[in-house]
């Protein structure tokens, strides 16, 4: 493979759930191989968000790739190659948001340990996918050297649990895998409704319409939740919007935000920058935001979504440590 020629190849492990085989892929250039002491700028671990698959990440990780990163991203429990499509959206009601959080940490140890080592290794994450993110670095930060948030926002830790004690409730009674009309309509209802004179329920994921009517006509997109995969949304966003989540992140580690001023996930921007600042009130030192005009919830996907990559490699790039700065981020 010539250098600058991206390659992406599958990936595997057994997930934490004790049930899952996970699938992804990997993403790379001929100087940033997946062989033992490859040496990428560093790796990226992408999570993506809820009711999608990693396939859609192709042309980001690819970008990313090109600048001589080792990307990485894997098909979350009950998403795409993960599960069988009747299984999808079916998460724990009990020990969900743990395994999706022990599972980035497996990923990123299996891409780990090709590189050599002092190779950085960074997250990202959007949508769901941020939150677990939030939860890694509270769990897993002295492990990376910086975390990407992408199209979060902020609930308030009472709502998520609430909403765990209905989604608990109903798994308790109508079984985990049970689909709760009432349970989607109350989490996702509300995204479409904030998109006047609407075309499709799904207007809210962008303004480009390509994105919209391809993320509706893939069987791998937008399906229901379970009662277990609301339990286990409902408790990430129960932990990871307090201020005890956000003081256990290494307050040097960087963290940068960015979301699309539309997105009414995080509150047209507002949800976003309370997050941000929940992480300095908790004494990180490092916290970076971004909210870009014109661009709703999948900023990955807008029509201008190449300002956003460039803010993101730019980021990273500017957070790659100098050799031997700081032994607790190497791979």
């Amino acid at each position: 493979m010539s250098q600058g020629e991206v390659a992406r190849t599958p990936v595997s492990f057994a997930s934490a759930d004790g049930v899952s085989t996970i699938h992804g892929y990997a993403w790379y250039t001929g100087d940033a191989t997946v062989a033992h002491e490859a040496r990428p700028r560093g790796v990226v671990v992408l999570v993506h968000g809820m009711a999608e698959h990693i396939e859609r990440y192709d042309e980001f990780a690819r970008y990313l790739a090109d600048g001589g990163y080792l990307v990485c991203g894997h098909n979350q429990i009950g998403h795409g190659s993960s599960s069988a499509p009747e299984r999808w959206g079916c998460l724990p009601a009990q020990g969900g948001s743990d395994a999706l959080v022990e599972d980035v940490e497996r990923l990123r140890t299996l891409a780990a340990a090709r590189c050599m080592p002092g190779t950085p290794c960074f997250v990202f994450g959007h949508s769901m996918g941020s939150f677990v993110a939030r939860h890694y670095a509270a769990t897993y930060g002295d492990r990376i050297a910086g975390a990407v948030i992408c199209g979060t926002g902020f609930v308030e830790p009472r709502t998520s649990r609430a909403g765990h004690a209905m989604a608990t409730a109903i798994a308790r009674v109508r079984g985990q895998d049970h689909k709760s009309a009432l349970l989607h309509a109350m989490a996702d209802g509300a995204y479409a409704k904030a998109i006047p004179n609407r075309r499709t329920d799904f207007d809210w994921l962008s303004h480009n319409q390509r994105n919209v009517d391809a993320y509706i006509a893939d069987d791998a997109c937008g399906f229901m939740f379970s009662a277990g995969g609301y339990a286990t949304l409902t408790e990430l966003t129960a932990e990871v919007c307090t201020l005890e989540c956000a003081q256990r992140v290494p307050h040097d580690l960087p963290l940068l935000y960015v979301a699309g001023a539309e997105d009414p996930v995080g509150d047209c921007g507002r949800g976003v920058v309370r997050s941000a600042e929940l992480a300095r009130r908790a004494g990180s030192t490092d916290v970076t935001y971004r909210i870009f005009d014109g661009m709703r919830h999948e900023v990955l996907q807008e029509d201008g979504h190449a300002a956003v990559f460039d803010c993101v490699r730019g980021w990273l790039d500017r957070h790659v440590p100098v050799p031997n700065q700081d032994p607790k981020m190497e791979a």
